[in-house]
């Protein structure tokens, strides 16, 4: 009842703490043991902490749970007094495809799947060089992840060093097409340390499975290093294990209720928020004229998700568009 006590106590507390600031410089591990006791810590915080950052948890800063539980608070404190968690029927492609069609209307060239290789000074502007050819702009933006944006240009050895100081996780996470429900929750923490995946989302327990067919979508995410074996392994590979865990894992699952597998990867993906990490964030400005890279490193008091990464690019698109 004690441990209970204090694990509630230590949400309450962090929802109302306003000096992020102050928490970049406490590791997450020795702030919530403070607060919860190491045997809360052993058995809540850190299993949970381990599925989302895996070792490199000990690197974090307290921020990372306190921008967590700020977000799960904010809803009641807009005053709706209760969690409120939306959904866009069509996925995200409805937007990325109306925002090109406007896009197109303004008169903008959009080149998908035209890999930049890199971008050189030329004039009083910059070239942008793609196996399609060359083009010249007078500004060039970088929304990729900073050893990608890094890539591109030769910037200065100051401004190298803090972007290749930035920590990235990387995500593998299968879809997975099943003919019936495995849970009623949207989304499972496993805190298994020996599982593969580390939650279990149940998106037809979120979404109308009329709008699947009737099937039910679940994601399998695995957070883990860039630099991670899982990464150089084949798609069957990947499958052949995941699929092994989650029939484990639901014992009223057979392998004839799989309809189908898709693979997804991504090495760059969510940006560690180590121990001062604010002081070490490179700025949108490169010592490149014209050059700029805004990407989802810089949610500094936020987690990653969707309306951060939209503010984002608010405030730096203010900063680049300044004469």
């Amino acid at each position: 009842m004690i441990g209970k006590l204090r694990l509630g106590g230590t949400i309450f507390y962090a929802s109302k703490v306003n000096n992020w600031r102050k928490l970049e410089s406490i590791p997450v591990e020795e702030w919530l043991t403070r607060l919860s006791g190491r045997k809360v810590f052993e058995r809540i915080w850190q299993p949970l902490l381990k599925a989302k950052l895996g070792d490199l948890y000990r690197e974090t800063s307290a921020s990372f749970i306190w921008s967590t539980i700020q977000r799960l608070y904010a809803a009641r404190r807009s005053g709706m007094k209760k969690e409120m968690f939306g959904y866009l029927p069509g996925g995200y492609n409805r937007i990325n495809l109306a925002l090109r069609k406007k896009l197109e209307i303004l008169g903008v060239e959009i080149r998908a799947g035209d890999q930049v290789e890199c971008v050189r000074t030329e004039g009083d502007g910059l070239k942008v060089f793609t196996p399609s050819g060359e083009s010249k702009f007078d500004k060039v933006v970088s929304t990729l992840a900073s050893p990608l944006s890094l890539k591109l240009a030769t910037l200065g050895e100051e401004e190298r060093s803090l972007h290749a100081g930035i920590r990235y996780l990387g995500v593998i996470c299968p879809s997975v097409l099943l003919n019936k429900a495995i849970s009623p929750y949207y989304v499972t923490n496993i805190i298994d340390r020996e599982s593969l995946f580390t939650g279990v989302i149940e998106m037809t327990a979120l979404v109308s499975p009329e709008e699947t067919g009737g099937r039910h979508l679940v994601y399998l995410p695995r957070y883990l290093e860039s630099n991670d074996r899982f990464f150089a392994m084949s798609d069957n590979e990947i499958r052949d294990k995941f699929q092994d865990a989650l029939l484990r894992m639901y014992p009223q699952l057979n392998p004839t209720d799989i309809l189908a597998w898709n693979i997804s990867r991504a090495k760059y993906v969510f940006a560690l928020p180590t121990l001062h990490y604010s002081d070490r964030l490179p700025g949108v400005h490169t010592s490149i004229p014209g050059y700029f890279i805004v990407n989802s490193a810089q949610i500094i008091n936020g987690t990653l998700n969707v309306n951060e990464t939209i503010q984002v690019a608010e405030r730096k698109l203010k900063e680049i568009m300044k004469p």
